[in-house]
């Protein structure tokens, strides 16, 4: 008999026995649907039907960058919470990158102030396994979590790597290198496959394929020693094959979902976002790798069906964040569209700086700038005897004349703003200790740098992703309310019978089947 209950009801029946979590970098929400044409039966469009598919995710914060939107999945929480307000950012007087550990010198999950998913699991029962994969060190690292079994990314001239942080590779680790390393793509050529019908090869406005052009086919350098050949790999669909060969060795090696002891494993893909920045989300090579990634995905997706059960696991789909499309593109389209550079906003700073007259014209001002943050040399405003929120006004008002430029604030500003709408948004991306003086977004449509294209900004085509809950007896069902990537792991943990510490995200009521 098939009994449908709501998950709150039904947490014993469908308990599962592995959870992978699926992040493919810089997957727009309507990505999957733009090449819908081009799928086969059994990869996202398997998902799509079978499983729980929210069809408006999007993340409720603003600086939508890889490290924040991985904190976050793995968290359940904004990044005002969590701390991950960037890719990099400023504690003291101190740059740092993300995953940086200042005692340990190499790179850890250090900087994330809370708990993941896989924390709670192993605090729930220590015997839970974790293990974490991606092509960039901070997709492994915060989806992983504190203290998970492993973490790896891809490391030039090793493959699977990782850091001291982490217990030693085990010795099936050493074999994948062994076996299955780069290296034995070297010179290998990247096709394309898809019929005219799919987006046009090449637009003006693309980068170059390290040591190529902007246009197929794709060659890997030969030379495996040179940077460019790395560089090249983590560009091409055997870059994401590889990937989910290590996550299914994990999983034989390991023993993953084999006892009723619930395990992790994640797997970020970071192809995906190389790609979109080189050439867009609207360039064929997306659209190639897309439908590479589905045939990737299809087969990994029978692999957990024949070792773990299509009852015994679920699956979660997403991304970190979305993308907004060339800006040159944009602008052929007729939309207000275009790109702040360094060079251009070093030039808008000289100007106002200028401005002020002695003798703050004296010194450097901004001390450091990572999108959208600036901070201010306070020390030296202060010494003049000058009033840090006062240059921090000044400064916001020169900036909010620029071309391009659609929200400036004041840190003191935001802190006394609204929980709502954008300054809403903005407020849920700042924690005093990390942020700086003076926020900076571009209009709409509008990037900084001169990567081809780009993210990070408050505007619904950067937060705007997919989310798909798939397997242990999840019924086919749309998810209709508003949703956010912060609501995995209190849904998941409501799955599992585990408890979180406080989220951002709510548990999501999905519908499941069990047979009694």
């Amino acid at each position: 008999m098939l009994v449908v209950f709501s998950v709150a009801c039904a947490i014993a029946a469908a308990q599962p026995r592995l959870v992978v979590l699926l992040c493919y970098d810089q997957m727009r929400g309507d990505r999957i649907e733009a090449v819908r044409p081009w799928l086969g039966e059994r990869g996202f469009v398997r998902l799509l039907r079978e499983g729980a598919v929210a069809s408006r995710c999007m993340f409720d914060y603003a600086t939508t960058v890889t490290a924040a939107g991985h904190a976050t999945i793995a968290t359940g929480c904004n990044p005002a919470r969590h701390g991950i307000v960037d890719n990099d950012f400023v504690v003291g007087d101190r740059a740092l990158y993300a995953t940086d550990d200042t005692l340990l010198e190499q790179p850890s999950p250090r900087l994330l102030l809370v708990p993941t998913l896989g924390d709670y699991l192993r605090r729930a029962d220590r015997r839970s396994k974790v293990w974490s994969f991606s092509h960039k060190d901070r997709g492994a690292i915060f989806l992983g979590g504190h203290q998970p079994s492993g973490a790896f990314w891809l490391v030039p001239h090793v493959g699977l790597g990782s850091s001291s942080y982490y217990p030693a590779p085990p010795a099936w680790v050493q074999r994948f290198n062994a076996e299955q390393s780069p290296a034995r793509f070297a010179g290998s050529v990247w096709e394309k496959r898809l019929p005219p019908t799919a987006p046009a090869d090449s637009l003006p406005w693309e980068g170059r394929f390290p040591g190529g052009q902007q246009y197929f086919p794709h060659r890997l350098p030969s030379d495996t020693a040179s940077e460019q050949f790395w560089r090249a790999f983590a560009l091409v669909p055997h870059a994401v094959e590889w990937l989910f060969r290590a996550a299914e060795e994990c999983i034989r090696a390991e023993n993953l979902g084999a006892d009723t002891i619930p395990d992790l494993l994640c797997i970020s893909v970071s192809t995906t976002d190389l790609v979109g920045h080189l050439f867009g989300h609207d360039s064929r090579e997306y659209a190639e790798l897309l439908v590479a990634c589905d045939r990737i995905l299809a087969e990994f997706l029978d692999t957990l069906d024949r070792r773990i059960g299509r009852n015994r696991y679920v699956l979660v789909l997403t991304s970190d964040h979305g993308a907004a499309s060339i800006p040159e593109l944009e602008r052929q389209r007729g939309l207000d569209a275009g790109r702040i550079t360094a060079d251009t906003l070093s030039q808008w700073l000289a100007r106002w700086q200028a401005r002020l007259g002695s003798p703050l014209d004296s010194v450097r001002l901004v001390r450091q700038f990572f999108p959208p943050w600036l901070w201010l040399d306070t020390a030296a405003i202060r010494r003049y005897g000058c009033s840090p929120d006062s240059v921090a006004s000044s400064l916001v008002r020169w900036l909010s004349e620029q071309r391009g430029v659609g929200i400036a604030l004041t840190r003191s500003a935001l802190e006394h703003g609204s929980d709502t709408g954008a300054l809403g948004l903005i407020r849920r991306s700042y924690r005093p200790s990390r942020c700086g003086d003076v926020a900076i977004y571009p209009r709409p449509h509008w990037i900084f740098g001169s990567t081809p294209a780009q993210h990070g900004t408050l505007y619904d085509y950067d937060r705007w992703v997919p989310l798909v809950f798939f397997g242990a007896g999840i019924e086919p069902q749309r998810l209709d309310r508003p949703t956010s990537p912060a609501d995995i792991v209190p849904t998941i943990a409501r799955m599992l019978g585990i408890t979180t510490d406080t989220t951002d995200g709510t548990a999501l009521d999905l519908r499941l089947t069990t047979i009694r």
